[in-house]
């Protein structure tokens, strides 16, 4: 999804825009950032996504919940509020005291690729992502060709990077007993799956 920034000065201000907004928006420590829309191809794999991820974890019976880009994540100690494509938060959904409309515990977290947004997936969220105690990954899924870096945390401060170009590869997840083919990631997408 590619964003148009706007200047806000408190979370309150950016809180009241959202009730009051038919789009949504992020919340960057005082700039609040305007959300555009997606192309087919990046809601097809935002949605595949989701369901092999929610088929997944229903399987095996694990206690987690899968969450679509609808649901923000609260990066409480750096005042950032994102909407991530993909969120699985397990065991309690933990709210923010100051968003009680926000999760501060994803434990995984996926985003697609877009050409506006991919260096700061890639970058400034992923740096403001790994604050969060309890998240464990972060898969980014391209949507131009088949591609797929899978960021996993090795310790507390310690990350490190397998990356999937190939449909019949299987993504093992560390956090979950889970296993996605990522060729089940590009289903349906013209010319990837």
């Amino acid at each position: 999804m590619g964003a148009e920034r706007i200047k806000s000065d408190t979370y309150e201000d950016y809180l009241a825009l959202e009730a009051a907004s038919s789009i949504k928006h992020e919340y960057h420590n005082g700039l609040i950032v305007a959300m555009a829309g997606g192309t087919p191809e990046h809601g097809l794999i935002m949605m595949n996504a989701g369901a092999e991820l929610r088929n997944a974890l229903r399987d095996n019976n694990a206690p987690c919940r899968v969450f679509s880009s609808d649901v923000r994540i609260r990066c409480e100690a750096h005042n950032r509020s994102y909407y991530p494509d993909v969120s699985v938060v397990c065991g309690e959904m933990e709210r923010s005291e100051s968003d009680p409309q926000a999760l501060v515990n994803p434990v995984i977290i996926v985003e697609v690729l877009s050409d506006s947004t991919a260096d700061l997936d890639r970058g400034e969220k992923f740096f403001y992502y790994r604050q969060i105690p309890s998240f464990q990954e972060y898969i980014l899924i391209s949507q131009h060709q088949i591609q797929v870096d899978h960021r996993f945390r090795l310790d507390g401060t310690s990350w490190d990077l397998a990356t999937y170009w190939n449909p019949d590869d299987q993504l093992p997840l560390r956090s979950l007993p889970v296993t996605l083919r990522i060729g089940d990631l590009y289903r349906q997408v013209p010319g990837l799956g």
